[in-house]
């Protein structure tokens, strides 16, 4: 994977997820979409959203003092590695998501509720700083002035 597309891949990563996670929410708690009080919903997004938001923002950065010419070579990363961490630890979100909204269903057997799913966004981030924050400091370095 030429670094270029690394860059790309996961400027736009943390742009959609911080966007639809928190989208997601704020907009759909106390519902069966979301069977989370208010402040549950809140306590979630404290988790979640300041890693995503923290990284975009190290992508925009450099994104905006770079001279548009951004490298043809090759990553030294293989594209596995790239990709898949941020991809599973949202995968791991929308699971537990489901799971959420299964168990709140009255005939449902399965025993998930709002701590389940704190602990869900806790390991998707622990995922996404053990993987992904690395990747971007190397994508991404500090330019010097």
């Amino acid at each position: 994977m030429k670094n270029r597309i690394a860059r790309r891949w996961f400027g736009l990563f943390f742009l959609f997820s911080a966007f639809f996670i928190g989208a997601y929410l704020l907009i759909f708690a106390g519902t069966k979409y979301l069977p989370l009080s208010q402040d549950q919903s809140s306590d979630c997004f404290k988790i979640i959203i300041p890693v995503l938001i923290g990284q975009m923002a190290i992508i925009f950065q450099w994104l905006s003092t770079t001279n548009n010419q951004d490298s043809e070579e090759l990553s030294t990363l293989p594209a596995w590695a790239i990709v898949l961490p941020p991809i599973l630890s949202v995968l791991v979100i929308i699971l537990a998501a489901i799971g959420l909204i299964a168990a709140n269903d009255e005939n449902s057997t399965l025993k998930m509720g709002p701590e389940n799913f704190k602990q869900a966004l806790t390991f998707s981030v622990t995922l996404l700083n053990a993987t992904a924050i690395y990747f971007v400091a190397k994508l991404f370095p500090k330019k010097s002035t």
